[in-house]
């Protein structure tokens, strides 16, 4: 199996489904770059994957999507 870091790395494009507030996965799915690492936090057990959302300013802070939550990886170009 590739590490996360192989599939997962800067300039890969990726779509995930948001959270609700009570963490179930919503309907919705966005696409967006993955800008960094995946995170490991060893409290939670979850991989958190910084991506930047389509669509969002330069400036704007990427947000963090749990790798699970991911459900296509494009392969970059």
């Amino acid at each position: 199996m590739k590490d996360d870091r192989d599939t997962l790395s800067n300039g890969t494009r990726v779509t995930y489904t948001i959270r609700t507030r009570t963490g179930e996965p919503a309907r919705l799915a966005r696409r967006g770059t993955v800008v960094g690492e995946p995170i490991f936090d060893r409290y939670t057990t979850h991989v958190w994957v910084p991506v930047q959302p389509d669509g969002s300013s330069a400036d704007i802070e990427p947000s963090l999507v749990r790798k699970d939550s991911i459900i296509e990886v494009l392969e970059r170009s």
